[in-house]
């Protein structure tokens, strides 16, 4: 077990440091003022990691891997989120701007949560990519519970992980130039997730 958590936190953290939507949307919120919408943000991506990998456990991410209808309108609705996103990115003013600490939930506020999940949710190589740890680096044969355990663990990485690189970008020097460009960082970043939906719906 030791062994398959080593590779499988290896094998996470290549694929996480590989340049890529939840990348961009993690730039784009760290460069804001306060750092919870990039917290939202991350937990967003991991509650999206944890429902394909409840799907892999349960045997329904192979239904969807293996049904091209299924796998067609995931990869367009993916595309078509990204597209959205990295658009608003573009005719962003600046980002949320917030003077008080507590404020009441608004739609501003779930915006972040909702852009990680959705990204992850609708990427059809999130996936294939959980799928094949649920299938070549985890035997198909191991138990649930112990299934579940790699599953939380992989969670738990993304999440520590992620944290751990908007600390690295939110040093103040790196801050004080991500706030001081910001509208142009969302306009790059816009531009970006723009491409990966293109290329999304092209393959």
């Amino acid at each position: 077990m030791i062994t398959t958590l080593f590779v499988l936190a290896s094998v996470t953290f290549v694929a996480m440091m590989s340049p890529g939507p939840d990348m961009m949307l993690i730039i784009k919120y760290s460069s804001k003022k306060q750092r919870w919408p990039v917290v939202a943000c991350i937990a967003g991506i991991c509650c999206g990691a944890m429902v394909y990998i409840a799907f892999s456990i349960l045997g329904i991410a192979v239904i969807i891997s293996t049904s091209t209808t299924l796998f067609t309108l995931l990869k367009f609705a993916g595309s078509g989120y990204l597209i959205y996103i990295g658009i608003k990115s573009l005719l962003s003013t600046g980002g949320l701007q917030l003077d008080s600490a507590i404020q009441p939930i608004t739609n501003k506020h779930i915006t972040p949560f909702r852009d990680g999940l959705l990204c992850n949710v609708l990427n059809p190589k999130v996936t294939m990519f959980i799928l094949a740890v649920f299938t070549k680096i985890i035997e198909p044969s191991t138990p649930v519970e112990e299934k579940v355990i790699y599953g939380i663990f992989m969670a738990f990485e993304v999440f520590i992980v992620w944290n751990i690189f908007v600390a690295l970008i939110r040093t103040k020097l790196v801050l004080g130039f991500m706030q001081k460009y910001q509208v142009a960082i969302d306009r790059l970043t816009g531009i970006v997730l723009i491409g990966f939906g293109g290329a999304l719906a092209l393959e």
